[in-house]
């Protein structure tokens, strides 16, 4: 068997564009950590971000064409921001208002960005129009923190109608996330967690149209091992969320290029296991 163990070859489609599904969920009290835009970030980038550019006709119908442009037109934002907006930290809640809101770019600061699914059907969910409700979330994983954007369709238009801080516990994917971020900072864990075989599907680096099919064993898991976010991730959801769900396919997205990375997780016996990585 070769390094990888690859087994065929085989053309393939690449990956769409897709999106994740959660619900509301039940916060508490939570003190917010240290999540505001770093001092020393760069203030030609924060210019570009924030200019006015022309939007998409589709803004209000598909949840990614909105939220990029949310996140990267300063104008776009105030005006589907609905102020006061309410802050629920629990037991607690408070509201902001119009001038003390401070641009919020989200991933834009980032060349990649993070999802998380229940299943491959519901990865398409995400082309649905008719959705009308879902979440922005910026997780804090050594903070065991989330904070949640609520976005609902208001007469037509997407607009942000809250803000929820959450301790990890009382999010869905309490379960994997916590498992998560032991697999990127704890070498032996990553190696424990893995399956006998995992399945691969990348490009073939002798063909544009084709992609290479095959498995790794453990043994070769270090020349594969993608470089994985580790002190914060984004999840956009949309709709219903399964906290018992035993599978996730976590997707690492690139912004820029379009480049897309996807490791699927499955659970058994309590214990998540990596079982197929797709480049």
């Amino acid at each position: 068997m070769g390094m990888a163990g690859l087994l065929t070859v085989s053309c393939k489609n690449a990956p769409s564009r897709s999106a994740s599904l959660v619900e509301g969920t039940e916060t508490e009290t939570v003190e917010t950590p240290l999540m505001e835009q770093d001092a020393d970030e760069g203030e030609a980038l924060e210019d570009e971000l924030e200019a006015d550019e022309p939007l998409p006709v589709t803004v209000d119908e598909l949840f990614d064409d909105f939220i990029f442009s949310f996140a990267s037109n300063k104008q776009l934002q105030l005006e589907r921001i609905d102020f006061p907006l309410i802050v629920n930290s629990g037991a607690t809640k408070d509201t902001l208002q119009r001038d003390d809101w401070k641009m919020e770019h989200f991933f834009m600061h980032q060349g990649e960005y993070t999802l998380m699914f229940d299943s491959q059907e519901q990865m398409e969910m995400v082309n649905d129009t008719a959705l009308n409700n879902a979440i922005v979330e910026k997780i804090f994983l050594e903070e065991d923190f989330i904070r949640q954007y609520i976005f609902n369709r208001q007469k037509g238009k997407w607009m942000l109608s809250e803000i929820r801080n959450q301790t990890l516990p009382r999010n869905p994917n309490a379960s994997f996330i916590d498992f998560y971020h032991h697999f990127v900072t704890d070498s032996v864990f990553q190696r424990e967690s893995l399956s006998d075989e995992i399945d691969f599907v990348g490009p073939d680096p002798d063909d544009d149209f084709t992609q290479m099919e095959g498995v790794i064993t453990p043994d070769f898991w270090e020349a594969f091992a993608p470089e994985l976010p580790q002190r914060m991730l984004f999840n956009i959801v949309y709709g219903r969320q399964d906290s018992t769900a035993n599978e996730k396919i976590f997707v690492l997205r690139g912004i820029a290029n379009g480049q897309e990375l996807e490791l699927t997780f499955r659970r058994n016996d309590n214990r998540w296991r990596l079982t197929k990585l797709m480049e």
